[in-house]
């Protein structure tokens, strides 16, 4: 027991040294093993479909499914298709291209007539159309989708050429369908005393990034007018839920949700340095620069958080019912893929600094103090749920944001060293 005792802390002194070092390593190489462990094609009707399987749990790591939901779903599909698509611009295989194009007919297969997504798939093909989080509606997996098509178009492959031609006018009936979400963009509500866009105390202005992700892309892929417009309307709603300066709280946070800002998801500053680097749009580079440059570095020395709440108090601003766990790879994730992209804007190697310090979460710099991430499997764990309670599943979610964020440390590291 003393053994054992003896060398724990000795771990916990060598993160400490390797963390109060003037440069921060890149935590891990990306291992995509447990991703493809979790990847299954199946066969419906005359479609091969990629899937992932959304639970795995320790300590055997077999797939688990859920009778409720399914074992499937759109929103982690998409997850792993921007995940692969981002691989093969960087590492082009036909492995890569073959997993990109059973991924794609699994989203495809998920559309309603109506033009959304069902999320949850049962065993044995059915769609789930009843379960509340699988209903083919304006919400997240139907966003998710739209992301991850739209990174599809910016993948430079000729086998998959007619597939994009496929995916096309998905995409125009989505951005169509995004032309009426947010009808009245200048009225406002209150929470807490906090003046908020009213469509985004609806939406969610974590949901309305990944649109503004999709939006991006899309505008990327085909520039025009129309896209355009909708990209500076979704990003002026985004800009106004951004709170605080640089010494009040939050430290120019966006807010996620009502008055609740949320590390889960929180993908706004991300969404809104790609979308103003895709229009030229310095205000919205410049917000997104903000919140990386003076929010992050307050969560790193709080030891991060998970959620709080705004709420006017005497006419100030004032951080409410802040709660510190549980604490997951989505809620490193947006950070991470911001700080990356802000360095990939800017050239300034501090916001992959703050990248890396982020990243370190995976490697043990947690409150639990325990690695989270084995880059000898691929897997992440699902999260912690306090100083003492680690969660050792892992689950697609987990598994695939922790890719995503490692993958944006890799591709800036990549680019450091050609210069």
């Amino acid at each position: 027991m003393m053994n054992r005792v003896l060398l724990f802390g000795s771990i916990i002194l060598l993160f400490m040294g390797c963390f109060s070092a003037e440069k921060t390593a890149v935590p891990f190489k990306v291992n995509p093993a447990h991703l493809a462990h979790l990847h299954e094609e199946i066969t419906v009707g005359e479609k091969r479909l990629g899937t992932v399987w959304i639970y795995c749990e320790a300590p055997d790591y077999q797939h688990v499914g859920d009778e409720d939901e399914g074992f499937t779903c759109v929103d982690d599909v998409s997850r792993a298709l921007v995940f692969y698509c981002r691989q093969y611009r960087s590492q082009p295989s036909s492995e890569l291209l073959d997993k990109i194009k059973s991924l794609t007919a699994f989203v495809l297969h998920m559309q309603a007539e109506n033009g959304f997504f069902y999320n949850f798939m049962l065993p044995g093909g059915q769609i789930n159309t009843t379960h509340q989080n699988s209903l083919a509606k304006s919400s997240f997996w139907t966003w998710r989708a739209f992301w991850a098509l739209s990174e599809l178009q910016l993948v430079d492959a000729e086998p998959i050429t007619d597939l994009k031609n496929t995916v096309k006018p998905v995409l125009d009936e989505l951005v169509g369908k995004l032309q009426a979400l947010c009808p009245y963009p200048a009225d406002t509500a209150q929470f807490g005393g906090v003046a908020l866009p009213k469509c985004l105390t609806e939406l969610g202005a974590d949901q309305a990034s990944v649109i503004l992700l999709g939006l991006g892309n899309c505008y990327q892929a085909a520039p025009s007018d129309s896209l355009k417009n909708l990209i500076l309307s979704f990003g002026n709603l985004l800009q106004r839920d951004q709170f605080g300066d640089e010494q009040t709280p939050p430290q120019l946070a966006f807010l996620s949700w009502q008055n609740y800002w949320h590390a889960w998801g929180n993908t706004q500053a991300y969404a809104l340095l790609r979308a103003g680097k895709a229009i030229q749009r310095q205000p919205f580079i410049e917000a997104g620069l903000n919140e990386v440059r003076h929010f992050y570095p307050y969560l790193l020395k709080k030891g991060l958080l998970h959620e709080f709440k705004l709420v006017q108090v005497g006419g100030k601003l004032a951080v409410h019912d802040e709660k510190p766990f549980p604490q997951i790879a989505y809620d490193l994730s947006p950070m991470i893929l911001a700080a990356t992209e802000a360095q990939r804007i800017t050239g300034d190697k501090a916001f992959g600094e703050t990248a890396k310090q982020l990243a370190a979460w995976f490697s043990g710099k947690n409150p639990a103090w325990q690695a989270m991430y084995d880059p000898a499997t691929g897997r992440c764990f699902d999260g912690i749920s306090s100083v003492t309670e680690l969660n050792r599943n892992a689950g697609a979610e987990s598994t695939i944001e922790a890719l995503l964020a490692l993958q944006a440390l890799e591709t800036i590291e990549r680019n450091n060293l050609k210069k």
